[in-house]
């Protein structure tokens, strides 16, 4: 590369303090500035074909303005190549490169950012960044199999003029933040030091060019502000309704420990000891017997001995009649039942067996056993006792009144399509494609892809529903949890319903997410108490196979 490499920045610069004697001296600049473009540049790039253009340009306005061309014999020249820049203007050095931020956009500053750093030179006037200029060449292997994410000045100044693969630069920034920018920028010097050793040529001016630009970038974020992001105001409800509470009472009403169900475990325990003394012929509770609970309960008594109130005409299904109680003690000639059983409705089955259906009531309990055939008749007051494994247990079932991953019936979805496809602008033999459709049940996707290691650069495009363009909405595309912008495009390219994303994944697992957030239609009034916002996301893990 040449060592008088003409910036337009430094003609600029010149022009501003009128060091330009002669209108012949600016147009030698000028085409020393386009003979070290061409002889830099492939024929095919699009550097080359500017430079052609620029000295077409300039040959046609010397032309006019020149009144060199007046003298018969003059021919144009570029500037020669000085034998010693001792004498260059201190502008060249690190320290007189940098200009004044005021008033410029903020794709101007990355602009001189970036082409200072490529002019960037020494106190004795050598170039310091020759080795960071382009990428080294594809045949040091081993280079790239260490550095995964090879940067350089070329490509970041790409970056900055909106150029992708091989389109045209679209003169707006890939980097819509300093904190972008800075990061894409800082992998130059940061592969430097992992590659290279300590103390070495390159790890030194890799040192020289860090300090420069974070010189250069604070004083550009003190006056030059990032563009504003897009912002999207939600309503969100100003309370959530709880959902109703479920209630289970036995006998009287008595609120228990246990949040949303309210069970009377004293009632309970009563009813349970009215049911066995029913089964066993006496009562199993004594006069004014004390409860856990320090409760006392009065329970009617005939001669001392308890007594059950007469529950039904019928006490059991068999037609047994009650007996006269014989000193207190209530004697049978045939099984007993509970008065709670008549609750139970009896069948029987093809092979014979009973089978004990119970009816909805709250207070029912479990009927005996169906192996225990008879009990003798007995006068004691002590009742036979047998042993079950039959386990009763009372429950409920909630179903929840909102499932985000659910689409709710009579929703449209937000995204209609969403595809996924490999850049047109590498260089490949086949491309991928792949179109996912929107879920008719659920709001939610998940999609794993495997992909080649030369599909590293990727295009996501959502399809929006048209009903999107009447409503308030924002859409988030996160790349490995780096969230990216939609890529600009022409205007009479863009369409609002398809958003256009561009973003290179890494070798290994990426996970690229898209998610939209929508509210009601503008003008819509709400209904209902629910909430307003619907989401949908769709998470792609695109698999990158390495080299």
């Amino acid at each position: 590369m040449s060592r008088t490499y003409q910036k337009r920045a430094r003609q600029e610069r010149k022009l501003k303090n009128h060091k330009y004697p002669t209108m012949t001296t600016v147009e030698s600049d000028l085409r020393r500035m386009i003979s070290n473009a061409k002889s830099f540049n492939e024929k095919s790039s699009q550097l080359f074909s500017d430079a052609e253009k620029i000295r077409k340009a300039v040959s046609n306005f010397m032309l006019e303005n020149n009144p060199a061309y007046q003298t018969d014999g003059y021919k144009p020249f570029p500037t020669p190549v000085p034998l010693d820049e001792e004498k260059e203007d201190e502008e060249m050095t690190p320290e007189g490169l940098g200009e004044s931020f005021e008033g410029d956009t903020f794709q101007r500053a990355q602009e001189k950012i970036v082409a200072e750093m490529l002019d960037l030179r020494n106190d004795d006037g050598e170039l310091i960044v020759g080795p960071f200029i382009t990428l080294p060449s594809r045949e040091l292997r081993d280079y790239y199999r260490v550095i995964k994410h090879p940067v350089s000045l070329r490509s970041v100044q790409k970056a900055v003029q909106g150029v992708i693969g091989r389109d045209k630069p679209t003169g707006v920034s890939n980097f819509k933040s300093w904190a972008t920018f800075e990061e894409e920028t800082s992998c130059i010097w940061k592969n430097a030091y992992h590659y290279n050793e300590d103390g070495s040529d390159i790890s030194e001016a890799a040192k020289v060019l860090e300090e420069y630009f974070y010189r250069r970038l604070e004083e550009a974020k003190k006056v030059v502000a990032e563009p504003p992001q897009p912002k999207v105001r939600l309503r969100m409800p100003a309370k959530t309704p709880e959902p109703p509470k479920i209630t289970l009472k036995f006998g009287s009403s008595k609120p228990s420990g246990t949040a949303g169900v309210s069970v009377d475990n004293e009632a309970l325990r009563r009813q349970q000891d009215l049911v066995n003394a029913g089964m066993n012929g006496q009562a199993s509770i004594r006069p004014n017997q004390k409860k856990p609970t320090g409760a006392s309960q009065e329970v009617p008594t005939t001669n001392g001995v308890p007594t059950l109130p007469r529950v039904s005409q019928e006490r059991t299904r068999s037609g047994s009649a009650e007996k006269p109680a014989v000193n207190g003690v209530k004697t049978e000639t045939s099984i007993g039942q509970s008065p709670a059983l008549a609750a139970v409705q009896m069948s029987t089955d093809r092979s014979g067996s009973l089978d004990a259906r119970q009816s909805p009531s709250a207070s029912m309990m479990p009927p005996p056993p169906a192996n225990l055939a008879t009990r003798l008749a007995s006068g004691s007051p002590h009742p036979q006792s047998y042993t079950t494994n039959h386990y009763f247990s009372t429950g409920y079932s909630s179903t929840s009144h909102f499932d985000s991953t659910r689409r709710q019936p009579g929703k449209e979805p937000l995204i209609t399509n969403l595809s996924i496809s490999t850049h047109p602008g590498l260089k490949i033999d086949k491309h991928f494609h792949l179109a996912i459709p929107s879920s008719p049940t659920t709001t939610q996707q998940s999609i794993t892809v495997t992909l080649p290691s030369t599909n590293y650069y990727l295009q996501v495009v959502p399809t929006l529903a048209s009903a999107m363009m009447s409503r308030p909405y924002k859409i988030f595309v996160t790349v490995n949890n780096s969230r990216i912008l939609a890529h600009p495009q022409r205007p009479e390219e863009s369409d609002p319903r398809k958003p256009l994303y561009e973003h290179r994944v890494m070798p290994g697992m990426n996970r690229i997410e898209i998610e939209i957030v929508a509210g009601t239609p503008r003008g819509t009034p709400k209904v209902g108490t629910g909430p307003e916002l619907e989401v949908e996301k769709v998470t792609i893990f695109a698999h990158l196979v390495k080299a």
